[in-house]
């Protein structure tokens, strides 16, 4: 039974690293808040997109980014998105998050923030107008409302409530695209941008390393957009550690390769770019991303050196402790049948009657036929006993 398990086990391991190298992954659970606009949006971006490759992409709705990550983190999902300046989000979901990696980022988001009324002093900071007025997101609770509430508290804003968007708010903020759909319905119905002036922006970028300053310039033709001041995040696509490495070497490698059909659906892909910083990303970089930046540098052999060595390794510990295990239980038998064997030249050699060491003759063959029966004996071994046994008992007839 033990020798049966150890080759399960074995067997088990060697398909799990050739299927990776053979037959890499396509079938992926992604992770999606219900609530967020742009995440649905780039959902169904990418799932279109590889879904042409081959890919198998299943959406997996849920309450919001924290919940997402969670998903990911517990093995419930393959895929989701995070801001990389979240670094709350790894905080809440505990030690989960150490199950979590980098696949690449994939698309970069604008820090929106719209006025319902006009803003009639100009010298005021964004600072002073946020002071005392309501603030709507898309959703309570979520990845959005705890980054701005972060964002206010380090710039000392007193007194913003952060509502819903529908609870008749004096600003609206959200993470967006370039000039997206949102940003346009709310200039239609005369909401007014608010440019972040530099004072603010270089305090906030300061205070989170992760932000970029960005300069978004007007829409042409409509006279309400402005150039705005405000700043960026990089949006990364993360996946679970345990995911094969030749599947995300596969899955970078195909989204790296064709960005531009990405752009051509938004703008806001032309973040894809190999040359990020791996240092500020909030997660490790997944070994199979890692291994497709590294891919003009090591062989096939040498980028699976690792998965060999070790695969090798345990195949050899695991012929080992076989060999070993079997050792024992032929010492183990060879001890039993020995011991019969001198039971047997005991009996011989006393001088009882007859009739007495026959039956300890049959005795003897009985408890060795059981201890053969239960494998515990050599069936070799057993035969000369049973021979010299039955020889015996014919010399004292």
């Amino acid at each position: 039974m033990l020798r049966q398990n150890l080759y399960t086990f074995f067997l088990s391991l060697i398909l799990l690293v050739s299927c990776d190298i053979l037959t890499p992954q396509v079938n992926f659970k992604l992770a999606i808040p219900v609530n967020d606009f742009t995440y649905n949006r780039s959902a169904q971006h990418l799932k279109l997109f590889l879904e042409k490759e081959g890919y198998q992409i299943d959406i997996l709705p849920c309450e919001n980014a924290i919940e997402a990550n969670k998903m990911v983190g517990n093995g419930e999902a393959d895929l989701t998105f995070i801001m990389n300046h979240s670094d709350f989000i790894p905080e809440v979901i505990g030690s989960k998050a150490g199950n979590l990696r980098t696949v690449l980022p994939l698309f970069e988001r604008l820090f929106f923030l719209f006025s319902r009324n006009a803003i009639l002093d100009t010298t005021k900071s964004t600072r002073e107008i946020l002071a005392n007025k309501t603030v709507g997101i898309e959703v309570l609770g979520g990845e959005t409302h705890a980054n701005l509430k972060k964002l206010l508290q380090s710039c000392q804003i007193q007194n913003v409530e952060i509502v819903t968007k529908d609870q008749n708010p004096d600003f609206i903020h959200f993470w967006g695209t370039y000039y997206g759909p949102r940003a346009t319905d709310l200039l239609n119905d005369n909401w007014q941008e608010i440019s972040i002036d530099p004072t603010w922006e270089d305090f906030i970028i300061l205070n989170d390393p992760a932000l970029k300053p960005f300069t978004l310039p007007a829409i042409p033709g409509i006279e309400e957009s402005l150039t705005l001041n405000t700043f960026s995040i990089q949006t990364l696509l993360v996946g679970r550690f345990d995911l094969g490495e030749n599947a995300i070497y596969k899955l970078s490698e195909y989204i790296f390769k064709h960005k531009l059909e990405l752009m051509g659906q938004d703008l806001m892909y032309r973040s894809i770019n190999e040359n990020f910083d791996a240092s500020k990303i909030l997660y490790p970089i997944h070994n199979g991303t890692d291994s497709y930046f590294q891919r003009n540098e090591p062989t096939f052999f040498e980028r699976y050196s690792q998965v060999l060595a070790a695969v090798f390794s345990i195949c050899a510990v695991i012929f080992g402790a076989v060999q070993a295990i079997r050792t024992v239980i032929a010492k183990r038998k060879k001890e039993r049948i020995d011991q019969y064997f001198l039971n047997f030249l005991e009996i011989k050699s006393n001088r009882e009657a007859n009739a007495e060491k026959g039956e300890q003759f049959d005795e003897l063959l009985q408890r060795a036929l059981v201890q053969m029966t239960n494998e515990k004996l050599d069936k070799g071994d057993f035969h000369i006993l049973a021979r010299l046994i039955q020889q015996e008992l014919s010399n004292l007839k």
